[in-house]
C-alpha cells in the first residue's frame, strides 16, 4: 500500500508535468497540498478488546515495535480514551483504545454495550484478543451479537479475532529451539482456529474473517495476524496502518546454532527433498542418531511445505542456474552443518520431518536476504 501511494504521487506529478493547464508554480503548489494532506492523515486507531492477561499490550508491541509499555488506561464503564503510542523510528503515532472486558460483571454489561456502540465506529480495526487455549466462547458470542447485531455490515468487517498464546496450548510441548509449535500443538491450533471461526461466523454472519492463532511473546505467526488486520481496515486507510508495521523478529527466538548454520548458507542451494536425502547419508553414518522418520522418501514436490509463523520464501529450485549444480559436494557441506549442531538438536530435527523441512526452508530464506 505504501508503494501504491508513492507510485500514485509520481504519476500525479508526471501527469501535471505533461499538462499545460497549470504553470510550474501551480504544479508545485498542488504537490505541496498533496503532501500536506498525506502527512496530515490521522494515525490509525486500534480498539483492543479482551480480558486482562490475554496479551493485548504485548500484541501491540510485537506488531509495531512500540518498544515500551503501551501504558494505555483501560476504559471505564462510561468513557474510553485513545492513547497515542509513539513508535520507534520515524513511523509516527498509533492510537490505542483498551476496552473493558465486556463479560467481567453483569452489573456493568449494558453500560459497556453503550460504550462499545459509541467507540467502535471510530476504529480503523477492532482486535478482539482471546487466549488460544480458552475454549469459553459463549460470552464472546453473546457480546458480539449484542455489539454488532444491529450495527452496519461495514463495522463487522473491521473485526479481527486474534487467538494469542499459541505456545501455551495443550499438549504444552512448544519447540524452543526452532521457536515453532510441535506437530501436536500445530494440529491443535488449526483445529482451535477452525472451531472458533465456525462458532463466531454462526453467531455473526456479517463477519467474513478468520480467527488467527499467534503468540505475541514468541513472535509467532505475526505476519498472518497483521495481514488479517490489513483486510479489516477500510481500504482507503490501509496505507496508514502499513506504514507503521514493524513486526518483531521471529528468528530472535530461534536457537543461535540453527541461525549460524543458516547464515553460513551451506544448505541454500539444496532443494528440501534433496537436503533430506543427503542428510540421510550423513546421519545414518553416525550411530548415535536414528533419523528414519525424517528421511523417509516422498515424491518430489514443486515447493516446500509452508509452516505457520515463518515468512514464505520461494523454492530454491527456481532461483537460478547455480542451484542445478548443487548436488556436487552436498554431503560434505551437510556433514559440516550437522556436525555443528548439538546431538539433542540434531535428534529433534531428524525425528520430525516437518521440523527438518522448516530448518532447510529457513536456510533458503536467510540466503535470499
Amino acid at each position: 500500500m505504501k508503494k501504491l501511494v508513492q507510485t500514485f504521487r509520481k504519476e500525479l506529478k508526471a501527469t501535471m508535468g505533461r499538462s499545460e493547464a497549470l504553470s510550474p508554480a501551480e504544479q508545485e503548489a498542488v504537490m505541496r497540498e498533496y503532501d500536506a494532506a498525506l502527512h496530515g492523515e490521522r494515525p490509525p486507531r486500534l480498539v483492543l478488546i479482551g480480558e486482562c492477561g490475554v496479551g493485548k499490550s504485548t500484541t501491540v508491541n510485537a506488531l509495531f515495535n512500540a518498544g515500551q509499555p503501551v501504558g494505555h488506561t483501560r476504559a471505564t464503564t462510561d468513557h474510553a480514551y485513545a492513547i497515542p503510542v509513539e513508535l520507534i523510528g520515524s513511523r509516527g503515532l498509533l492510537e490505542v483504545v483498551d476496552m473493558p472486558g465486556i463479560g467481567d460483571d453483569e452489573v456493568n454489561y449494558h453500560r459497556y454495550l453503550d460504550l462499545y456502540h459509541r467507540v467502535l465506529p471510530t476504529a480503523d480495526a477492532i482486535v478482539w484478543v482471546h487466549a488460544a487455549e480458552d475454549r469459553s466462547v459463549q460470552l464472546v458470542q453473546q457480546a458480539l451479537r449484542d455489539v454488532f447485531g444491529q450495527a452496519e455490515p461495514e463495522l463487522a468487517g473491521r473485526l479481527v479475532l486474534a487467538l494469542n498464546k499459541a505456545d501455551e496450548i495443550d499438549p504444552h510441548d512448544w519447540n524452543p529451539s526452532a521457536n515453532l509449535p510441535s506437530a501436536r500443538q500445530l494440529e491443535a491450533l488449526r483445529a482451535r482456529a477452525a472451531d472458533f471461526t465456525e462458532k463466531i461466523s454462526r453467531t455473526l454472519p456479517l463477519w467474513q474473517g478468520e480467527a488467527i492463532t499467534y503468540s505475541a511473546r514468541q513472535h509467532y505467526n505475526l505476519t498472518a495476524l497483521f495481514k488479517e488486520m490489513m483486510h479489516a481496515v477500510p481500504q482507503q486507510r490501509r496505507w496508514v496502518l502499513e506504514k507503521r508495521m514493524d513486526l518483531a523478529d521471529f528468528t530472535a527466538k530461534v536457537d543461535r546454532k540453527l541461525l549460524r548454520a543458516a547464515s553460513a548458507r551451506m544448505l541454500a542451494e539444496v532443494r528440501p527433498l534433496a537436503a533430506v536425502e543427503a542428510a540421510a547419508a550423513v546421519v545414518q553414518s553416525a550411530p548415535v542418531v536414528q533419523c528414519t522418520p525424517a528421511v523417509e522418501r516422498t515424491p518430489a514436490v514443486e515447493k516446500p511445505p509452508v509452516v505457520e509463523g515463518a515468512p514464505v520464501a520461494p523454492p530454491a529450485h527456481v532461483a537460478g542456474p547455480r542451484h542445478a549444480a548443487a548436488g556436487s559436494g552436498t554431503g560434505t557441506r551437510l556433514s559440516e552443518v550437522f556436525a555443528a549442531l548439538p546431538p539433542a538438536t540434531l535428534r529433534e530435527l531428524c525425528q520430525d520431518r516437518e521440523r527438518f523441512l522448516e530448518f532447510t526452508r529457513r536456510v533458503e530464506q536467510e540466503s535470499g536476504r
